[in-house]
């Protein structure tokens, strides 16, 4: 795959979170023991709410508003539904159960690997990233949404940090095949 010099955000934040996963798969069990010891009723709530459906709705509402064009919209709810679907697929293939028993609160599938939440967000902000080169503040907001979501996900404990990270590689990738693919 040739490198975009250009645009070398989303190709060093895949090889960084490829890195995190692998050291990550070592110690995911004491990083959520941290994760969940952290957690308070206000904590959880805050976490439950970035990962509610009400909030990726939000999401793809401002990042449709923000894009204003037809041809980029269209590309970015259809990469959004890609992304998720290539997280499905990978849980069937990889099929690692999930941390604890989640029952309580989501109807979750019994597989944990790649998050969807983690790759469908991070699809966005590689989506945004691109979209606007120009705009640091932009960019940011966008990664500090999935990462938030992302990390959501262990405070809630139904993923482990390896989950995530592997999910933001799944999102990143996503975005740079379709956009490999797919020109707006």
């Amino acid at each position: 795959m040739k490198i975009d010099r250009k645009e070398p955000l989303p190709v060093i934040l895949f090889s960084i979170f490829f890195v995190l996963m692998i050291i990550s798969f070592f110690f995911d069990r004491e990083i959520l023991k941290f994760f969940n010891d952290m957690s308070s009723p206000a904590v959880f709530s805050f976490m439950h709410f970035m990962s509610s459906e009400f909030f990726f709705i939000i999401v793809i509402l401002a990042g449709g508003l923000l894009l204003m064009d037809g041809k980029k919209i269209i590309f970015f709810l259809a990469g959004t539904g890609v992304a998720y679907i290539i997280s499905m697929i990978l849980k069937v293939l990889i099929q690692r159960a999930r941390p604890l028993s989640t029952g309580t609160f989501m109807d979750l599938g019994p597989f944990s690997f790649p998050s969807s939440h983690a790759t469908v967000y991070f699809f966005i902000f590689a989506f945004m990233a691109w979209h606007f080169k120009k705009n640091t503040y932009y960019k940011l907001i966008f990664l500090i949404i999935a990462v938030l979501v992302s990390l959501s996900r262990v405070f809630l404990g139904v993923h482990y940090l390896s989950d995530i990270i592997g999910g933001g590689l799944a999102g990143i990738g996503s975005y740079l095949l379709l956009k490999r693919w797919i020109k707006v």
